[in-house]
């Protein structure tokens, strides 16, 4: 991290000790784990992580404004350079694929850590994923695929998983060892030869590749989703009061209704309506774009 320089006594800098870089201390050693957590307050809002080993949701990405190293929720260290990202309550780590709906550019990464601290924003990226899917300066439309299979063998297999297989590595034969090459940006998680699922995790918990996909472009509008109900006659009665309309939508096999509130033209104007809900006491509501 650039820090600014101090000014020093002039009999220290003629000995050759004033000096504009100073060392940052050192990191605590990794120690990869699985992780849920329990409810959270971020930007004045409430956050109830759970285990989603099927998400998908759309909404819009930023990217991290700050790049001081620091060791994430789940325990790897974080790097700039590493496919990795920030979410609020999905279960850490997490494999998903990231989409720019704007330009079809798709991307593999791994969840590591809680945030964004942006109200409204559904996923943070690091600068290189950033860059790699195309986003500036401004947040664009994302969405989150889960990778069921990968993400509950995480579960399975990480020390603090709720999902332990009776047959796995015990947890104290598990350990983290730190990747050698320069920018890996991750850690390996290593254990004993002929645990279940040894290979599978490693492999997991590397830096994953830098493939981009091209996917397809899909438009969109920006909305506030100011929540979901299960009995219609409520969501008719927040939709007055936010002057939404109301969504009828399946999910899981179950007949919900959602209201939404828009649609906006741009970032501003959903920031302005998704704040003025959540002071209305709408503390679900969120950005989407469908």
């Amino acid at each position: 991290m650039t820090r600014a320089c101090r000014t020093l006594p002039a009999t220290l800098a003629v000995l050759g000790l004033a000096s504009c870089h100073r060392a940052e201390p050192p990191l605590p050693p990794a120690h990869p784990h699985y992780v849920v957590g329990a409810p959270y307050e971020m930007g004045g809002v409430w956050q109830y992580p759970r285990e989603d080993f099927g998400y998908r949701q759309t909404g819009l990405a930023v990217a991290d404004p700050d790049q001081t190293p620091y060791i994430t929720a789940d325990g790897e260290q974080y790097d700039p350079q590493s496919l990795t990202g920030r979410h609020a309550t999905l279960q850490l780590p997490a494999i998903v694929t990231v989409r720019n709906m704007e330009n079809g550019r798709e991307l593999t990464i791994r969840l590591n850590d809680r945030g964004p601290e942006e109200r409204g924003r559904l996923v943070g990226l690091t600068p290189r994923v950033a860059a790699l899917l195309g986003i500036g300066t401004n947040p664009v439309q994302v969405e989150i695929i889960g990778h069921e299979a990968e993400n509950e063998q995480l579960a399975e297999a990480l020390p603090g998983g709720q999902h332990l297989d009776v047959s796995a590595a015990p947890v104290d034969q598990i350990r983290a060892e730190s990747l050698d090459r320069p920018g890996s940006g991750g850690t390996v998680v290593a254990a004993p030869a002929g645990a279940v699922g040894t290979t599978d995790v490693s492999a997991l918990m590397r830096d994953l590749p830098p493939d981009v996909r091209q996917g397809y472009v899909q438009g969109g509008m920006l909305w506030v989703d100011a929540g979901t109900f299960s009995t219609q006659r409520y969501a008719h009665v927040a939709a007055a009061r936010t002057g939404g309309r109301v969504i009828p939508v399946q999910e899981r096999g179950r007949a919900l209704w959602r209201v939404h509130v828009g649609p906006f033209t741009n970032v501003a104007g959903a920031d302005r309506a998704l704040d003025q809900l959540l002071g209305d006491g709408m503390t679900g509501a969120r950005i989407v774009v469908e």
